[in-house]
């Protein structure tokens, strides 16, 4: 029983030496070959060797033991015997040890490499800090926002883009997931995986986030735990980067940070965790306020895609021009002939504060910047001759209203997601509109409720119902009786944790609610909210509404990331009151039947004090046909017709 100690402490032992490294692998491999070539030697010594000295024996034995091309020019068979004796431990402990450890130590160092363990050198990088549904939609974002980053680096003095992902665990999936996203396909190469944790100061430093020159930290999957949740977590990576700049031998270096917190209760101690310049997207906030006017105004849907993703042609910009200080809105319309003046950004104590649908005679100031809508950063070039032939601005006949919700509106929502409470929330903030919710989900009513009753100001005018069954069941459907509401929102499930399963159960309810109100009169006005861009083409032959949740704040991060002022915009275009876009009928602006140039219809809303962006076209018969021109060329003709809708930038008051 001793004996076998004796061997398990050995075997421990050696464990312990091979687990240090390579070059304790080979020192034991040198050792080893040495205690060879003595025993070879001195067994080999009594031959007859005509040296007759240890170290020569030593020496001819280590050279058999390093080189089989020995073998055949010893005699004598007891040394024939210990020369192939010592061959044979050559081939075995020689070659085969030092192959082994060297190729092992090789995969190793390259696993090491490929994980992203080294810590980087580059400065003025962009930095994205975590890895999910929306980390690759912004790394996209960036690569195709060409004028914006051309002068992002400009402005930080960098030659080109270095781009930085720090991921939990980087492995070949990552690589290719990146290569595989149309907006970034090769350019995956260009871009630098790193393995590590936000919310660990060590990793911080191997991504070198103290010289970024912009932080972007999207906001992970929402799950059940109740005390960990993705806010936090962004919480203590702003507190981890605040300490690393606090830290830092060179004071006052604290990068540009643009965090998107779920919660809005939580933005103001994000806000107190970092010192440093930062944004905060509030994204719930975002999403639910993109689906409140979606059900206010219904088919803003297609505005929200084109103006907040790539997929499409037009985006929002700002920048600012020196040249155009002193000029009214109305002048500069003419210098920018293939954008959209949507108003500007001046900065009021210290804040970044958006002026947007201003009068045409509304003159620029100094340090303002302008707001577009353009399909590329060529197409907002000032033109300073077209700016000189301006007649005089259009005055201002009177205002017109909105057109307000009647009665009391139905909604039926389908899923359960945490986008939920803060649709609740916007809704209640429409003053003197009254709204029925009904909520079936198989999440548990009871949790449903519990944090429905955190929402602060809830008021009677939104009363809400609840169902605890599963709405992928046509019986299900059926007994809700779909068409006796005005709306249907689906929206993914957050107990699906794979945004492909989950947006799987959304279209198949659509499905399944498209054929049950195939055959009734009335057809609810349906939304659908999904997780993954890819299953948008799913539904095309549907010619449906849908809003991908991922996809809109992965562009307003990286918009957000490389301009400022685009989140302040934001906020403005899609929250209750101020700037918002609405569809007007064109009888409303006194306008026939016919054909007209976007140019006369940019004055003609004028005369209201409303800014046109475009059309858009209700129940089309051709559906490959796009039903949304927005930004069109300003000499174009427009067909103006029954089923056209006029897109225009109102302010409500």
């Amino acid at each position: 029983m001793k004996r076998f100690r004796v061997r398990d402490s050995f075997n421990f032992f050696l464990e312990r030496q091979f687990v240090k490294g390579a070059h304790v692998q080979l020192m034991f491999v040198a050792a080893l070959i040495g205690l060879i070539s003595l025993l070879g030697g001195i067994l080999v010594l009594p031959s007859g060797d005509p040296t007759g000295t240890i170290s020569e024996a030593v020496w001819w034995a280590f050279l058999r033991l390093s080189d089989p091309g020995y073998l055949g020019d010893d005699e004598g068979n007891w040394r024939r015997l210990v020369s192939t004796i010592l061959t044979v431990l050559g081939y075995v402990v020689f070659l085969g040890s030092m192959v082994a450890i060297i190729t092992t130590w090789m995969n190793s160092k390259i696993r090491n490499l490929e994980q992203g363990l080294t810590p980087v050198t580059t400065k003025n990088h962009i930095l994205i800090l975590g890895w999910n549904a929306k980390t690759i939609h912004t790394a996209g974002e960036i690569f195709q926002s060409v004028g914006r980053l051309r002068r992002f680096l400009k402005f930080y003095g960098a030659r080109r883009l270095n781009l930085i992902i720090l991921a939990e665990d980087v492995s070949p999936r990552h690589v290719q997931e990146l290569r595989d996203n149309p907006l970034i396909g090769n350019g995956a190469d260009e871009i630098v995986l790193r393995t590590g944790i936000p919310i660990d100061r060590e990793h911080l430093k191997r991504v070198n986030s103290l010289n970024a020159a912009a932080i972007i930290i999207p906001s992970s999957s929402y799950t059940d735990r109740e005390l960990i949740t993705p806010d936090v977590e962004t919480i203590k990576t702003l507190l981890s980067l605040n300490a690393e700049a606090v830290d830092s031998p060179v004071k006052g270096r604290f990068p540009y940070i643009v965090a998107e917190i779920q919660d809005q209760s939580k933005i103001k101690a994000a806000y107190r965790a970092y010192s440093g310049p930062m944004e905060v997207i509030g994204s719930n906030t975002m999403i639910s306020r993109l689906l409140a006017q979606n059900i206010r105004h219904h088919g803003l849907s297609a505005v929200y895609n084109e103006l907040l993703t790539h997929s499409v042609n037009n985006n929002i910009f700002c920048r600012e021009y020196p040249e155009a200080v002193g000029k009214s809105i109305y002048e500069l319309r003419k210098a920018f002939p293939k954008a959209i003046i949507l108003g500007i950004v001046r900065l009021k104590d210290g804040e970044l504060t958006p002026m947007l649908n201003v009068s045409s005679d509304f003159n620029i100031e100094k340090d303002d910047r302008l707001v577009f809508i353009a399909r590329n950063s060529s197409h907002i070039n000032f033109n300073p001759l077209d700016s000189a032939k301006q007649r005089s601005p259009v005055k201002t006949k009177h205002k017109l209203k909105i057109e307000e919700q009647e009665g009391v509106v139905k909604i039926l929502i389908l899923g359960w997601n945490h986008h939920i409470p803060a649709l609740v929330r916007e809704l209640c903030t429409y003053e003197d509109e009254y709204y029925e919710i009904t909520m079936v989900a198989v999440y548990p009513k009871e949790k449903r409720i519990i944090q429905l009753q955190k929402i602060e100001n809830l008021t009677e005018r939104v009363k809400l119902g609840h169902i605890e069954e599963d709405y992928v069941n046509e019986s299900v459907l059926k007994n809700l009786n779909p068409s006796a509401y005005d709306n249907v929102l689906l929206v993914s499930s957050e107990r699906v944790l794979e945004k492909e399963e989950a947006d799987a159960r959304t279209i198949v309810g659509y499905v399944l609610l498209e054929e049950l109100l195939e055959n009734t009169g009335k057809k609810p006005n349906i939304l659908l909210e999904l997780s993954d861009p890819a299953n948008e083409a799913l539904l095309r032959k549907y010619k449906t509404e849908v809003i991908i949740s991922p996809l809109i704040l992965s562009n307003l991060l990286a918009g957000v990331a490389l301009q400022r002022g685009v989140n302040s915009i934001c906020k403005e275009l899609f929250t209750a009151g101020g700037a918002e876009i609405i569809f007007r009928r064109y009888e409303e602006y006194g306008l026939d039947a016919g054909i007209i140039s976007f140019s006369d219809l940019e004055n003609k809303a004028a005369e209201f004090g409303e800014t046109a962006l475009g059309i858009y076209k209700t129940n089309l018969v051709d559906r490959d046909e796009n039903n949304l021109i927005l930004n069109p060329a300003k000499f174009k003709n427009i067909e103006i017709t029954s089923e056209v809708r006029l897109v225009v930038l109102t302010t409500v008051y």
